[in-house]
């Protein structure tokens, strides 16, 4: 394949994101809220969920997908999600779905991300209206680029080893490329 060029970012906000395992057995209350057990607490900054101890939660967020851009198709060069984590929960696994079918792994099972932490600048006026986080960015490249021909997924699991653990996701991104 030759070398691609991007042509389009897209972003979605972390309202976005949806659990795959949902209720009391998987999901514990988010920051005392009781009603947000077994559901997660989308807030207007972040969605957070608390994973139970023994636990691992799939989380999807779906991005809108172009297949082609002026008649030349489109391929998936990239993936990013902006989170953090509390409490013990950890990333452990990272995929993108295309079509239904298709799973393409972006880290191996039991194995963190790479990132960057995103820090707030400057602080917010909102700050004591909301949590401290530690943003974290992470970049997924595809090698080699995935050619489209339907709607991709990024899918996260979030695993709880010991304890009752956090996730916080903030957003996630997609790029997609033609091939020159």
């Amino acid at each position: 394949m030759s070398p691609q060029t991007c042509v389009q970012r897209t972003w979605v906000p972390a309202a976005a994101v949806v659990a795959q395992e949902r209720g009391c057995t998987f999901l514990a209350p988010v920051d005392g809220a009781e009603w947000s057990e077994g559901t997660g607490f989308y807030r207007g900054f972040f969605s957070a969920f608390r994973v139970r101890a023994g636990r691992d939660v799939w989380f999807h967020f779906p991005l809108p997908t172009l297949t082609e851009r002026d008649g030349a198709p489109l391929c998936l060069t990239e993936l990013q999600l902006l989170w953090d984590v509390l409490d013990g929960a950890r990333i452990s696994w990272a995929t993108v779905q295309h079509g239904g079918m298709e799973r393409i792994e972006l880290i191996p099972r039991l194995t963190s991300p790479a990132s960057v932490p995103v820090p707030f600048e400057p602080e917010p006026e909102f700050r004591p209206w909301c949590p401290v986080t530690d943003r974290q960015l992470s970049t997924f490249t595809l090698a080699p680029p995935l050619p489209l021909r339907f709607g991709v997924q990024l899918c996260v699991m979030v695993s709880a080893p010991e304890q009752d653990g956090t996730v916080r996701f903030y957003g996630a991104g997609a790029a997609f490329g033609t091939t020159d």
